[in-house]
């Protein structure tokens, strides 16, 4: 001490006496304190004798070196002391907090310092530093061993709560406010961030539960207790039901409730429990306890342990009996169960993972089960040791043990229905097969080879998709890839190859679970092919009706066209009187008159009547009335005998070119009728090409299997086709649904008849064929005839025109029976027969002609003509030929009823008006005969 008077007099303060030594130790004896004093200037460190024992330093008046401080020092702490220290004796901080930090004894004791001290400062050399630094220290180790043992305390009493899910709570009932832990919220179903009001939980509660739980309470407190325990029922704001265990203590002022402080636990569990064993009386006591749960603590590895009142009455014991633990549990758990259990727990221990399990206890000569769950942890001292509960799950284990029992019956129901599905998977004839995505079969049934031929091993080791028609595999693999996706595939179906090379269909079904595909395969070959007989018959049927419906609407065009052309057939049968007449008179006069104008003249009326005549033939065509003289025809020699005269007619902006088939057939077709066609319908497109184009005339075999599809096709059959191609303007749609009809034409007014195409269509069918057209506006038509084919080889084209030469009459005087109703035609007819020498007896109705015949004695000729009112010249022939058989015949006709001559020849039939030496010749050709 008197060291420290003499201390330097830069500072008097810092070197005063510390005061009475007899007192000082007096202060520090009664509060346990060592004082410690540090100067700073020789570094010398003065220690009390009370310093000295707490910091387990040798009693004495020596000073202590830093080392000897620091040597005590636990390691661990030394660091954050050395920092405190310097901050302490910093002259800019001057820290005075109190710190505290583990000192060692020699003999290895570890104790807990609290040091408290404070610098003093100086100036030395011009600058502020420390010079002395005092202090107490005081023994806290008692103190924190207390403090460890009562958070020890508190961690195992939360792992109780934690272990049997009970919320902890304190309810102000003055301030009506609620406080809890976490485990409230989820109890009454609150999310677990919430803070529900106290009008929010008690919308939880049913009607007079709540009254139920505050009567309990008011007769707690009646009976002088503070403590209440009751279980009511709760609704969660979800809607669940449950039961709640509510435990709580009542702290009172003058009297009156004002503080409740308590647990809740969810007992819904145990509450089932109850209802359904409510024939167990201890059960059910039990079960009103806290849900038959018992808290216990094991230590290990002293083997220590302590048991709740519960856990007492769970087995079956008085609590206040002085039974311990270790006795109870030796005395109630089966021998076998114990080390199960020891077992168990020391694992649990060993690797820091909870523990559950079950074991048997004999309770009044029964057996029950106990479910025991608990949890490791370790104190700060680095003790082990197991808290966990312990409830009764007899019943439960019962139910277990009856459903085991249930699922071994299900087990054996399952392999039986098992064998019975592999009986069906053996002999079902369905396709029944596991594959991977991979397309690769897993397992397949026998039916594969049975329906398809290929063995196991076949199908086992190739891809599916190599057995799939091609047609098909597009398909199959879009519904592989739908099924690798995880998608519901949509059943379908594909061919699938037999080892014989043929075909099946199967109709599949499939579904992906995991790596595998589980597909079902149903043969539907028979059904296939009876869809597609019936797709054929209602083809055939809708074929039928398509057909029935051209067959209607060429009908209906037909008696358009029969009804035109009775008309036309009259009067083109009326016209041709009229030209017959005409030219006939213009033969007579052209024989006497030898004046060049004159005959010029009348070359002029006689080609005015040819073409009048060319008209009527036209009209008698469209009405296929017209008399054809069909022979058997090269189509490519008529085409090229024509090609000049086509090329003349088309003139020169337009390219005429045929395209002739080599090895064409033959037509059976009057010669003359088909040239005209072929030159009719090249005037037609010449006149839809007005500035130019191209004109093709082709001609080919050609060899039809399907039914007509307009009307005016020919029926399935072989023909000989001669096709026009035009470059022109074409047709719509509308003007090629009516350009076969009579009249019909989009030529100006005087520029066409109408009759054209008309024309052509009724030679071609009254021939025996048809026609077809193809047109489109602006890009050209096609017209293409059907004529039919001749079996025979052909002898030539159109014989050449026949120049008209003078008439020789007859060697010898000859007698003729002319019958014609129309005086005129008979007048010019009679005069061409007297040219050739005939006597000619005239009548102008078949009953006058057959009285003539009767009266005459010589009749070398009958010339009648065919149409007459009454009795026409067929009928007038037959009655004739039955008084005079074999008198010649010789028919003339405007036009001819095919009905009623198709017995006659046309070497005995002339057309009017007549042409050239046609009566001339025909009358020889009969007279000959």
């Amino acid at each position: 001490m008197q060291d420290r008077a003499e201390a330097s007099s830069t500072d008097a303060s810092a070197d005063a006496p510390l005061g009475s030594e007899a007192h000082l130790e007096l202060a520090t004896r009664v509060a346990q304190l060592g004082i410690w004093d540090w100067n700073l200037r020789d570094n010398s460190f003065f220690y009390s004798p009370r310093a000295r024992e707490i910091c387990g330093l040798p009693q004495g008046d020596e000073p202590l070196r830093m080392e000897q401080l620091q040597a005590r020092t636990h390691p661990e702490d030394l660091p954050r002391t050395h920092a405190m220290l310097l901050r302490a004796l910093d002259p800019a901080i001057r820290e005075r907090l109190p710190y505290e930090y583990r000192v060692v004894h020699e003999d290895g004791q570890v104790r807990w310092v609290v040091a408290h001290g404070e610098a003093m400062f100086a100036t030395v050399d011009g600058a502020e530093r420390a010079v002395r630094y005092i202090g107490t220290l005081q023994d806290v180790t008692e103190r924190r061993r207390l403090g460890e043992a009562l958070e020890a305390s508190r961690t195992r009493l939360q792992l109780a709560i934690d272990a049997g899910r009970m919320a902890v709570w304190e309810a102000d009932l003055r301030n009506d406010t609620l406080v809890g832990s976490p485990e409230l919220n989820r109890l009454l179903g609150f999310p677990a961030d919430a803070q529900p009001t106290r009008e929010q939980i008690r919308a939880g509660n049913p009607p007079g539960e709540r009254e139920r739980v505050e009567a309990c309470a008011r007769a707690a407190l009646a009976r002088g207790e503070r403590f209440i325990e009751t279980e009511y029922r709760y609704i969660r704001p979800d809607g669940e039901p449950c039961w709640l265990l509510l435990r709580a203590e009542l702290q009172l002022e003058d009297g009156e409730p004002v503080r409740a402080v308590g647990v809740l636990m969810d007992v819904t569990g145990c509450r089932r429990a109850e209802e359904a064993l409510r024939s167990s009386e201890a059960r059910l006591k039990l079960a009103q306890r806290i849900g038959n749960i018992g808290v216990w603590e094991w230590e290990l590895p002293s083997g220590d342990a302590s048991w709740s009142r519960e856990m007492y009455e769970l087995f079956g014991l008085d609590p206040e009996a002085g039974i311990t633990p270790e006795q109870a549990w030796l005395a109630q758990v089966y021998p076998e169960d114990r080390v199960a259990v020891d077992e168990a727990v020391l694992r649990s221990t060993q690797s820091g993972q909870p523990v559950d399990i079950e074991f048997r206890i004999r309770v009044d000569g029964q057996t029950r089960w106990i479910r025991s769950r608990g949890t490791p942890a370790t104190d700060p001292d680095g003790t082990r040791r197991m808290i966990g509960v312990n409830q009764d799950v007899t019943s439960t284990h019962h139910q277990r043990a009856t459903l085991e029992a249930r699922n071994r019956d299900l087990q054996e129901a399952a392999v039986r229905i098992g064998r019975e599905r592999e009986r069906v998977f053996e002999l079902s004839r369905d396709l029944f097969a596991v594959a991977g995505f991979d397309g690769y079969l897993k397992t397949i049934n026998p039916a594969w080879t049975c329906i398809l031929g290929y063995d196991e091993a076949n199908w086992l080791t190739r891809p599916l998709l190599e057995f799939v028609h091609p047609e098909d595999r597009a398909g199959a693999r879009a519904v592989l890839d739908c099924l690798e996706r995880g998608d519901a595939a949509p059943p379908f179906e594909c061919r699938l190859r037999c080892d014989h090379g043929g075909w099946r269909w199967i109709a599949w079904t499939a579904v992906a679970e995991g790596e595998s595909i589980y597909v079902v395969g149903r043969d539907v070959t028979h059904e296939k092919i009876a869809a597609q007989e019936l797709e054929a018959a209602n083809r055939q049927l809708r074929n039928q009706i398509e057909g029935r419906e051209r067959v209607e609407a060429t009908l209906r065009q037909m008696q358009r066209l029969e009804a035109v052309g009775q008309l036309t057939s009259g009067v083109a049968h009326d016209f041709n009187n009229l030209l017959t007449i005409v030219l006939g008179n213009l033969d007579l006069i052209e024989m006497a008159v030898d004046d060049p104008q004159v005959r010029r003249r009348l070359d002029l009326m006689r080609k005015a009547a040819l073409r009048g005549a060319t008209l009527t033939s036209q009209l008698l065509a469209f009405s296929r009335r017209q008399r054809l003289e069909t022979k058997v025809v090269d189509l490519n020699g008529t085409v090229q005998g024509m090609s000049e005269l086509l090329k003349s007619t088309m003139g020169g902006s337009i390219d005429v070119t045929t395209r002739l088939q080599p090895d064409l057939w033959s037509a059976l077709v009057d010669p003359t009728q088909i040239e005209l066609v072929i030159l009719n319908l090249a005037i037609n497109a010449r006149d839809a090409m007005p500035v130019g184009g191209g004109l093709t005339i082709e001609t080919s075999n050609a060899a039809l299997a399907d039914e007509p599809r307009q009307p005016g096709e020919p029926v399935p059959g072989d023909y000989v086709a001669i096709t026009v191609i035009d470059t022109g303007s074409g047709m719509t749609e509308e003007v090629r649904a009516h350009a076969f009809e009579p009249f019909f034409t989009t030529k100006a007014v005087g520029k066409g008849s109408g009759l054209g195409l008309a024309q052509v269509l009724g030679f071609a069918q009254q021939s025996g064929g048809g026609v077809g057209i193809e047109s489109r506006s602006g890009e050209g038509t096609t017209i293409r005839v059907y004529l039919p084919r001749a079996y025979s080889v052909a002898v030539g084209g159109i014989s050449a025109p026949e120049t008209r030469e003078h008439v020789e009459p007859l060697p010898q005087r000859r007698y003729a029976l002319l019958v014609d109703d129309d005086n005129a035609v008979r007048d010019v007819t009679a005069a061409r027969l007297r040219q050739l020498g005939f006597e000619v007896l005239e009548a102008g109705s078949g009953g006058a002609a057959l009285d003539l015949l009767e009266r005459t004695a010589q009749v070398d000729l009958l010339v009648a003509d065919f149409a007459m009112p009454g009795m026409n010249g067929v009928e007038v022939a037959q009655q004739a030929r039955t008084r005079r058989p074999g008198l010649p015949v010789l028919f003339v006709t405007g036009y001819a009823d095919q009905t009623a001559l198709a017995g006659i020849g046309d070497e005995r039939v002339v057309q009017k008006p007549f042409r050239d030496d046609e009566l001339e010749r025909k009358v020889r050709a009969v007279i000959g005969r």
